[in-house]
């Protein structure tokens, strides 16, 4: 039989002395001969005892329950533990390949706004994208605060749901009242993932949009809306479905804690009286 010292051990198992010297005190992988001066050798065949204790770890399971499959061996206890928490792991993948998605979103968001031409108006080509609608009313966007109060509880939803918000953000006016020029949402979006419901889901149809881009407190976002609004009519460009406006990561771009980037875009219909305009894709 071979016996290993500590350091030996240590270097087979890829670890440090310090870790089997915790493990020892924990009981969760003690040496199988100790001298009566304390020296400590391990079995090489303790590798894998090791081996499990280390992906026990690595999988979250706490010290106790380590200890307990260790000293106290139940196969069938064991393998429904490792059952929970291979379903733990796929969910913490799920999570991380969403917070990995938003991002990515963030980043693209962001250099689009570092490059983006402010107070202009132009067209752009839109695919189709898939939102969650979340209603909001008129009372609750009467300040500042109350608008950010009620993004706080929708984001408090997807959180409740072991999620990040899923990117866009931002919010749809009706086309109905556009023309008004009131600058409130009828509803907060994001992007829809496989946990949306159907009944929260929508589509925002891919098409030609007038696109404007503006960054300033909310009162001057009122101004642009407005002012985005007039500029469609007198080229004589027809809007023919609803209002979105789009966080531009903000957080991010905006050094001012007062001021966002946002990016509006509304569908329209260009006639042959309407006035010339550059396309981008």
């Amino acid at each position: 039989m071979k016996y290993l010292s500590t350091g030996e051990f240590a270097r087979l198992c890829r670890t440090r002395k310090d870790t089997l010297l915790f493990y020892d005190k924990e009981g969760l992988l003690k040496p199988r001969l100790v001298s009566e001066n304390g020296y400590r050798r391990y079995h090489i065949g303790q590798f894998y005892e090791f081996d499990m204790v280390a992906m026990l770890k690595e999988t979250g399971s706490s010290l106790k329950e380590i200890r307990t499959f260790m000293q106290e061996p139940d196969p069938a206890g064991l393998l429904t533990h490792l059952e929970e928490k291979k379903r733990l792991l796929h969910r913490e993948r799920m999570r991380m390949a969403a917070r990995e998605k938003m991002l990515e979103a963030t980043i693209a968001f962001g250099h689009e706004a570092l490059n983006a031409r402010y107070d202009v108006l132009d067209l752009v080509k839109m695919p189709e994208e898939r939102l969650e609608l979340t209603p909001v009313s008129e009372e609750d966007q009467a300040t500042e605060e109350g608008s950010i109060e009620i993004f706080a509880e929708f984001a408090e939803k997807f959180e409740k749901q072991g999620r990040p918000v899923p990117m866009p953000l931002g919010f749809l006016a009706e086309k109905e009242k556009i023309s008004t020029r009131v600058y409130l949402a009828d509803y907060f979006f994001c992007g829809a993932s496989r946990e949306s419901r159907r009944e929260n889901l929508f589509i925002r149809p891919a098409g030609l949009y007038a696109r404007f881009y503006h960054k300033g407190d909310t009162q001057s976002h009122a101004d642009a809306y407005s002012r985005m609004v007039d500029a469609i009519e007198q080229r004589g460009w027809v809007i023919n479905g609803h209002m979105y406006g789009y966080d531009m990561a903000s957080y991010i771009i905006s050094t001012n804690p007062m001021e966002y980037v946002a990016k509006y875009c509304v569908p329209v219909c260009v006639t042959e009286n309407g006035a010339q305009a550059q396309t981008q894709e």
